[in-house]
Order: C-alpha cells, then structure tokens, then sequence
C-alpha cells in the first residue's frame, strides 16, 4: 500500500516536474507586455471614446484607414493610397484585400461607412462627432437634419471608399489615423448594440484583440492572427493597468511589475535623472493644459473676472518650480511646433512681472465689487491623480493674493470630463493633445458648433466667422492669417486661462526596444519588442 502511494506519488511529480518550464515561462513570459496606463477607461468603443488613457487601448485594438508608424508618422493602414480631385474635396482610397476583422471576415468599405454614419449619427451621442465636420453633410446628419445616408461617405466598391469633404482639408490623412474615424464590424454590432465592445461580443481589426476587462484592475490583450501585419507583432499579449497612482506605479515599475508606465511623480525626477536616467523617456508633444471657465455661469460671463482669475496665476512657478520638466509657459491656446502657423503669445501682460499682473486682477475685482472682505469665491473641480493636486493647491495659494478664494473640488479623470462636457463645474482644469498637427485643432474648441467639445459653451460670432473662413480658404499663408485673428478674439476675450505647453513622459524598461519618441506620443505595442 506504502508502495503504490509512493509510486503515484513519484508519477505524480514528474508530471509536475515536466510541465514546470512551462509554468515558470508563463509566469515570466518574455512575450506579455505589462502598461501602466494612467486612467482607468471609460469605453473601449472608438467612437464613444475621448481620452488619451482609452486610445492607447483603442488603437492596439483597431487600425483605421491610417495609423501611425513608430514614429508618430502616418502611413496606410486599410488604405493602400488614394485619389483625389484637383479641388482636393473628393478623395477615393483603395483598400487591402488582405485585412480582415479578428473573426477572419473581411474588412471592406461598408464597414468605413458604418463607421461614419456611426459617429455621426445623433443616437450616438459621439462627443468627438464636431471633429468630423469636414465630411460633406456631417453636420447636418449629425443634427439630425439630414438622413445617414446624405453623409459624403461612400463605399463605391468593396475596396473603394470616397470622402467628399465640405472644405479642403490639408491634415485629412493624419486626422484619419484618429479613433473616431475606425470602422466598426456592423456584422457584430447588428446582434448585440452596444454590447458589441464587451470581451464576450468584441471583434477587431488591429494587431490585438480583447480577450478581458476588469474594471480597476487590467485590460488583457491578446494577438489577432488576422491582423494583416502580424508576422511583425512581436508580443502575444498587452496587459494594461489604471495607474492613477504615479507614485505607486513607480514602485511597481520597480519591483519589475510594469514595462511602461505613463507618466512619473514630479517630485521624483531629479532622483530619476540620478538612479535611473535610461527609463525616462519624453516625448515633445503638441498638449496645452489650462483652465477653462464655465462662461454661460456667473461670474464667469464676465471676460473681466476670467482675466483676473488667469492673470493671478503664477505660470513660472508651476513650470519652472514645481514641474521643473522644461515645458513652455502658455501665453496662448495654440502651442509652439505646429504645422504652418507661427506661436506668438498673446496675452499681453506676459511681460509684466507677477506682481503687476495681480495688481491689474485685484483692481479688475475691485470694480466688480470683490475685496478682501467679499472675496470672489468659487469652485475649480480638477482631475485627481498623478500630481495634478500640488498644482491646484498652488493655483489656490495665488490667487488668493488676489482676494479669490477657491474650493478644489477632485474627480477621477472621466468623471470630470463628464462634469467639463455637461456644464456642470464654474471653473475647470483641461488638457488638449492634438489630433493632428494643424491650429485648428486647438481653435475649433471654442467654435460654437463644437458641441460638448466647447465645454465652456463659449461664443463668439466674429470668432466663429474666421473658424470658417479658414476652413474654406486654400491658401495656407491666408490660411494662417486667419486663424492668428480667431486666436486673438479668443485670448481677448479669455475663456480660458492657458497654463502650460507640455510633455509627454514615460518609464521604460531598458529591455523593451522600438519606442521612439515622437510628437505625438504614439507607440502602439505593435512596435515594441523584448531584447
């Protein structure tokens, strides 16, 4: 009896033993990629999706008829090329036969034009649908004037798709590398709605495909073999983690948890630069970070009180002493670096010194009726997490230099966009990371046809007669000269109060290779490998 039980005990470990080399490369598995990605995502779903936490998930997830290469450039991705007309308004691309959902149906045409109609359909409800608005009729469709079916999208063949644009659009191709313009697998959405992004329903059409999602927890990626480009992908799965916590991921990152994590505490980085110089990585990128005022509520529907508020922030001191990242002070909406327009800061006490910008906001206040006795008093609700808090304890000690006091109220990040997009907030603090490389961009944020995108709910007719001049002008140096005027009504006017231009910044282990540093932050997994 003591026998047998030893011997199924022996066969038993050896079992055991055989299969342990595989358990152990499991664990370790050269081929997991492991992210923090700050936030926790709102939706995986392209057209429902606005931060930049969700499209890093989104885009390993999906391929439009443009990505971006590793360097941030964009190059075909559905699309094998294109034609155009002379006026540049009819563009016709010519899809690869050879790309197919992650369920090995083709992706065709029609599935562009879901996507489309998708976005701007009003039952959607897609906070980016404004982005759009180039595309012949989408304003119309998206308001419900116009039937889907008048959208300037057509699949003329299978592998033939045309966009007729309203305006000539000279960033058109990289503004198709964005999210919001995927197809969607109408096969799948047809049976299960919206359900269709959950890991049970998913389908794709990008290197990785969904394989689960817990909430605070991580998102678990795994190859697509039918993704067109897969003998290139070099990892089999991208784990991503919500990492809030800048400090925690740090520890993380260090304990070997994390490959890449987006972002560092500030407090951290001259002991980075020391200990651990070849894991920091910054990307230049087009982002300004600011303060947008809520102008349909008082006081702030007076452009006198937002000038006050902004001339009481101290930016040097955020920039130069507490963040200490060599990023640009913001004078401006419009950062340095963009493409056929020329950053000039332009509000004009930029030169004062600080005292005298908050002796000019406290003699605005004093006109209003605000002194140190009836305080001007409001609320600035802020993303928490990362070190966001420090610079609104910061902002909170200036400007009560200036008789104002200030109620910091935080949010995890989708909340308080969700506060931003609704209305519901006096004052708030936003970020803006380009689309594409154009001013209009950052500009057509406060166009009155911008929707929730205008989260002040600003307005301005002059300022909105130049968005569409531009739009409709062909020359680029006109072009320019228009746009300048639009930013110049709108620092003017200030509804908004422009912080910062900045970084984009990373930990990356030094065994992770293919991440390249580009302006726009963009490094798809599908790039990366493990030396």
């Amino acid at each position: 009896m003591i026998d047998s039980c030893i011997k199924i005990s022996l066969f038993l470990f050896l079992i055991i033993l055989s299969l342990y080399p595989t358990v152990q490369t499991f664990a370790y598995d050269n081929k997991i990629l492991h992210r923090g990605n700050g936030a926790e995502p709102d939706t995986l779903d392209p057209h429902l999706a606005t931060g930049s936490w969700e499209g890093n998930v989104i885009n390993d997830l999906f391929v439009g008829l443009y990505t971006k290469n590793k360097m941030g450039i964009p190059v075909g991705g559905s699309s094998l090329g294109y034609r155009k007309t002379n006026n540049n308004l009819k563009y016709t691309f010519t899809l690869r036969k050879d790309h197919f959902w992650s369920d090995g149906v083709n992706v065709t045409a029609k599935d562009y034009v879901a996507g489309f109609r998708r976005v701007l359909n009003p039952k959607t409800a897609s906070q980016y649908a404004s982005l759009l608005y180039m595309i012949k009729n989408s304003q119309e469709v998206n308001s419900g004037l116009m039937s889907l079916e008048n959208l300037g999208v057509r699949a003329i063949e299978k592998y033939k798709l045309e966009i007729e644009l309203n305006y000539p659009t000279p960033y058109l191709l990289e503004l198709l590398t964005h999210y919001t313009t995927y197809p969607v697998p109408s096969h799948i959405i047809k049976n299960h709605g919206r359900e269709w992004i959950k890991p049970k329903n998913i389908i794709t059409n990008g290197p990785y495909t969904l394989l689960s999602w817990r909430a605070h927890d991580n998102i678990h990626l795994v190859r697509n073999p039918y993704f067109y480009d897969n003998s290139n992908v070099w990892f089999d799965e991208v784990i991503y983690y919500p990492t809030e916590d800048s400090e925690s991921a740090l520890r993380r990152f260090r304990a070997g948890e994390l490959d890449i994590n987006n972002g560092y505490p500030e407090n951290k980085t001259s002991w980075l630069k020391k200990n651990m110089p070849h894991n920091i990585h910054h990307d230049n990128i087009l982002v300004v970070t600011y303060l947008i005022f809520n102008c349909n509520s008082s006081p702030f529907n007076d452009k006198g009180i937002r000038k006050a508020v902004s001339l009481s922030i101290d930016r040097d001191v955020i920039v130069n002493k507490i963040r200490n990242f060599n990023e640009t002070i913001a004078w401006s909406l419009v950062p340095k670096g963009v493409l056929n327009y020329e950053y000039s800061g332009l509000i004009k006490e930029k030169n004062l010194t600080q005292e005298e910008r908050n002796g000019i906001a406290t003699e605005i206040l004093r006109s209003r009726g605000y002194t140190d006795k009836n305080p001007l008093k409001f609320t600035i609700k802020y993303r928490n997490g990362g070190d966001q808090k420090k610079h609104m304890v910061a902002i909170q000690s200036m400007l009560k230099k200036a008789n104002i006091e200030v109620i910091l109220e935080a949010s995890e990040p989708k909340v308080l966009y969700s506060y931003l997009r609704t209305g519901d907030f006096q004052v708030g603090d936003a970020g803006w990371i380009a689309d594409y490389n154009d001013a209009s961009n950052f500009l057509f944020l406060f166009q009155s046809s911008s929707g929730p995108l205008n989260y002040g709910k600003y307005s301005n007719f002059n300022f909105d007669q130049l968005m569409v001049n531009a739009q409709n002008e062909i020359d680029i140096s006109k072009r320019t000269i228009i746009l300048k005027k639009a930013e110049k009504i709108l620092m003017e006017d200030m509804p908004l109060a422009p912080i910062l231009f900045g970084i984009s910044r990373s930990l990356v282990k030094e065994n992770i290779s293919g991440w390249e540093e580009n302006s726009s932050a963009s490094h798809g997994s599908r790039y990366l490998k493990r030396n």
